[in-house]
């Protein structure tokens, strides 16, 4: 994956904008937007899509001059989506060696780690990961990093949900001795359902990752790059540390501008 340097971007960018027809038809250019059902990232209330990646990306968009709706899906409908149409803008996601030829990504917009939850009351203690194998069942939601993670390992006992609150639930009733979640969603997920981040204990980090915007294949690089420098803009200014602090509360928010290319294949 091809990683650009911001010195360089600038001018890339500068050369970009330069070359643009005067008619702003690639500025005019709209993209559809897709994220899933992830709180505090993105989730809907009275029907009304919230969250921080939601308030970035609109905030981003107004100032690009789009005011589209953002779609709030299950993940594995809204990754199909971006997966297989130009112009779509998916949010948030890791980078995964499936989504390397598939996406281009901007960021990043969060740092989390994808960790393996147990009830409180449980005694288990894990190691290593190979030990998850032979301990019970792991709840993970469809087309989901963690999933996609435990697999790679060779992790294959699991319980595939939906929705990530599913897999709480289950847990939480012991259908499954462990839930598989990024640490950044999981005290708004039992509050959904009712519970308290006491009521379960986190026993085994499988990552740390860092979440980006992709943006599906074949969406023009100049509009990848003009979302990259609000972005990047935001960051300058303290608006996006503000944001994130509002969300995360004294999480680090992660201010490296970065920009990935998608491989060709």
């Amino acid at each position: 994956m091809l990683s650009v340097s911001f010195s360089r971007l600038g001018l890339l960018v500068m050369g970009l904008l330069f070359l643009l027809p005067s008619d702003g038809s690639v500025a005019a250019e709209k993209l559809k937007l897709v994220t899933e059902v992830w709180p505090p990232m993105s989730y809907e209330q009275n029907g009304i899509p919230q969250g921080f990646g939601v308030e970035l990306v609109n905030l981003l968009q107004a100032r690009l001059g789009q005011q589209e709706k953002i779609n709030v899906l299950p993940w594995a409908r809204a990754y199909s989506i971006a997966s297989s149409s130009a112009n779509v803008l998916l949010f948030a996601t890791s980078i995964g060696d499936e989504r390397e030829s598939l996406f281009d990504f901007i960021g990043p917009i969060a740092t989390s780690k994808i960790a393996l939850y147990a009830r409180a009351d449980d005694p288990i203690t894990i190691n290593h990961l190979a030990e998850v194998k032979t301990a019970g069942l792991v709840g993970v939601y469809r087309e989901s990093a963690g999933a996609q993670l435990l697999a790679l390992s060779g992790v294959n006992n699991l319980l595939v949900a939906s929705f990530p609150q599913q897999s709480a639930k289950q847990l939480l009733f012991s259908r499954v001795r462990f839930w598989c979640q990024a640490d950044l969603a999981v005290k708004h997920l039992l509050e959904e359902i009712g519970a308290k981040e006491a009521d379960v204990q986190q026993v085994y980090v499988v990552s740390e990752i860092k979440l980006y915007l992709a943006f599906s294949k074949g969406t023009a690089a100049e509009l990848v790059l003009s979302w990259q420098a609000e972005l990047e803009k935001m960051k300058n200014s303290g608006e996006f540390s503000r944001l994130y602090q509002h969300w995360f509360g004294d999480l680090p928010p992660p201010l490296e501008h970065q920009i990935f290319w998608h491989k060709n294949t």
